[in-house]
């Protein structure tokens, strides 16, 4: 019964929970240092090659998986992007591809909570999901500065907090220009990281992964103190 009455806060960080996280955190690394070695082994021009002759069905099949993997948060496609200025052929094409994944993915998100509730929601993103969903929409996305500050530092959880937005009092035009201006900063962040270290030694790959795995955990280990940041910033703004 103790469990039950815990707060959704409390309950994130259960000792199951952190197991999950230690686990997320090591099948981070291996997918990460796996789809290095192999792009190295096949050959980055190759792979590239392969996607100009595909041509704008490859960008048109990313920009899809992004959006899906928002859609039904518990997939994720997270460390793809990392690649995606590699494979792309540019930082930019990769960052232009990827926020345009994860901006209608994020709005059919957005419109699938306003319009069906959490019933729905519950279905797409798993009781887990779920969990993380309520994290947010109760008296902590309300006005733009909240939204802004989790785009910004919570760039992890944007797809469930996508869900959170349509469910909170947050008008679509905010969450539509917080998506875009906003996620270009982290998006931009983990694309140039994974095209400079394409190719590279094994050194700076170690640095990189490292990198990348730290700035992925932070939205974890700063989660309560956003929590209450958002919640007093909510309670002083309207939608």
């Amino acid at each position: 019964m103790e469990e039950q009455n815990d707060t959704p806060e409390r309950a994130f960080f259960t000792r199951r929970r952190l197991l999950e996280i230690a686990a997320a955190a090591v099948g981070f690394i291996v997918f990460i240092v796996g789809i290095m070695l192999f792009m190295n082994a096949v050959g980055i021009p190759r792979l590239q090659a392969l996607i100009e002759e595909a041509g704008p069905l490859a960008p048109l099949a990313y920009i899809l998986l992004k959006a899906v993997t928002y859609v039904f948060a518990p997939l994720t496609s997270g460390p793809i992007q990392v690649f995606a200025g590699t494979l792309f052929g540019s930082v930019w094409h990769g960052v232009l591809y990827t926020l345009i994944g994860e901006v209608i993915g994020g709005s059919i998100s957005f419109f699938i909570a306003r319009r069906f509730g959490r019933p729905v929601v519950a279905r797409l993103v798993g009781s887990e999901g779920m969990a993380q969903v309520d994290q947010f929409y109760t008296s902590r996305l309300g006005g733009w500065l909240p939204l802004v500050i989790a785009r910004l530092v919570l760039f992890s959880f944007w797809d469930f907090l996508s869900y959170a937005a349509g469910l909170a009092p947050v008008k679509y035009r905010t969450y539509l220009w917080v998506s875009i201006i906003c996620g270009f900063f982290p998006t931009f962040l983990f694309v140039w990281l994974g095209d400079n270290v394409a190719g590279d030694s094994t050194t700076a790959l170690a640095v990189t992964v490292v990198v990348l795995l730290v700035l992925s955990l932070i939205p974890l280990m700063l989660m309560r103190p956003i929590n209450r940041l958002l919640e007093n910033l909510s309670k002083r703004a309207g939608p």
